[in-house]
């Protein structure tokens, strides 16, 4: 749903990988969490290896680089909970703030609107000051 479509905008419209091309997200996302790639990287390298290890026979190295894809793949997994973590706190301070802000936008527009209240009573009581004001005056000028 975009702004140009014609539909009302959405308060996801904010997210800052809406127009961004597939690797510019990888990039985004890589530079919040530089410890996924890396684990990746790692765990590919691993099972290369291992594959390498497998094919020639050198069960020894193949056992060896199995073992590394596990304990990389784990640290990998460990590193995306942490920052999964990580960013949805501050996601939540984030939208407590977002929060905050709407609520003191409320108050203001109450205050605003008590004012406004209070102003047209203001007018009313004058005007009806003035017309018993003026009831009174033509009462005393028919005597």
């Amino acid at each position: 749903m975009t702004k140009s479509s014609g539909q009302m905008p959405s308060s996801l419209e904010d997210d800052p990988l809406d127009g961004m091309t597939p690797f510019q997200k990888v990039l985004y996302r890589s530079k919040q969490q530089p410890l996924v790639p890396l684990g990746c990287l790692g765990t590919t390298i691993a099972v290369i290896l291992a594959a390498k290890g497998v094919r020639t026979g050198d069960s020894r190295s193949a056992q060896k680089w199995f073992r590394w894809r596990v304990g990389l793949q784990g640290l990998t997994l460990v590193a995306l909970l942490f920052g999964s973590y990580y960013y949805a706190d501050n996601y939540k301070k984030q939208t407590k703030t977002q929060e905050e802000l709407n609520i003191e936008k409320a108050k203001m527009r109450e205050k605003l609107w008590v004012e406004e209240l209070e102003r047209r009573d203001a007018e009313i009581k004058d005007r009806q000051r003035r017309a018993a004001l003026a009831r009174k005056h033509r009462v005393e000028e028919e005597k």
